[in-house]
């Protein structure tokens, strides 16, 4: 029964609804299409992933606390941000075939929640790069590679780019200072880079969502106005119909017998007491007796 008063109250108002509904419409519009262009939000780029160990001279994988595990995390966070920045994202560009200036370095805090950022256009090249954790928060010596690029190809090429300019790199360094073999931070890709081509942006089911809910909310604020609006009219209609009766009432009678109190007036009278043909004079007990 309320769905149909519900209903019946919005068709009395349909043109009200006609406007919500080109409302939610328009909103819709604005999640799925750029306006007023009405181009799609949607768009394809190409990303690719890869993971480098940072591992010890004698490696970690086959030996037991081998001489330098204990600061692997933190050395591969200090990589990590390397390649993002200076000379390193230079190479890496380089052997990608781009421009050092076309690449763009993002270095991610993996001990902290990184901040939201606008997702870059589908024809930039991006390389970023985060050191693993575990669940308590402790660094592991591995860094994660992400690359995003117009087309899946050379999202993959900016990604081998950067495992193996990552290791020419340190060699260069461990050269130049002449560490001996024995003493070098050793690096390696774990397995090969995964490229493919994704669809971002907002989807068909978040632009109906959006209609959805504009339209809901907007019919409920109308009810919500006519609702209120009535109970405004229903209270002031008795007011004034309480107001109008209590003066007819006054008018008539007089304020004096509003306040009259007819239980004195209707009371029988005391008949007279008589003794022997002659009048007697009520007891005094009688007469401080209060008729109720």
């Amino acid at each position: 029964m309320e769905v149909v008063l519900v209903l019946r109250e919005l068709w009395r108002r349909r043109l009200i609804v006609l406007a919500i509904g080109l409302l939610a419409l328009l909103a819709g519009s604005a999640v799925a299409f750029r306006l007023p262009s009405l181009e799609s939000r949607k768009y394809e780029v190409g990303v690719a992933t890869a993971g480098v160990l940072v591992d010890t001279p004698n490696s970690q994988v086959v030996e037991v606390a081998p001489k330098g595990s204990d600061t692997l995390g933190v050395r591969a966070n200090l990589i990590a941000s390397l390649m993002a920045e200076g000379d390193l994202k230079g190479s890496i560009a380089r052997r990608a075939g781009l421009p050092p200036d076309e690449l763009e370095g993002v270095s991610e805090s993996s001990t902290a929640l990184a901040a939201e950022t606008e997702p870059a256009p589908t024809s930039a090249h991006v390389l970023t790069t985060r050191v693993a954790v575990t669940p308590g928060g402790d660094r592991l010596p591995i860094i994660e590679i992400d690359a995003q690029a117009p087309d899946a190809a050379r999202a993959g090429k900016i990604v081998e780019a950067a495992v193996e300019g990552l290791r020419e790199y340190l060699d260069s360094k461990a050269a130049s200072e002449q560490i001996e073999e024995g003493q070098r931070l050793r690096v390696g890709g774990l397995g090969s880079p995964q490229a493919r081509t994704v669809v971002r942006g907002p989807g068909n089911m978040l632009a109906v969502l959006v209609v959805i809910v504009v339209f809901g909310v907007g019919c409920a604020m109308l009810l919500a106005v006519v609702a209120l609006i009535e109970g405004w009219r229903v209270a002031s209609v008795i007011a004034a119909r309480t107001e109008h009766a209590d003066d007819e009432h006054v008018s008539e009678f007089g304020f004096e017998d509003l306040f009259a109190d007819e239980r004195f007036d209707d009371a029988p009278e005391e008949p007279e007491r008589e003794w022997d043909g002659h009048p007697v004079a009520p007891r005094a007990e009688d007469a401080n007796v209060t008729r109720d």
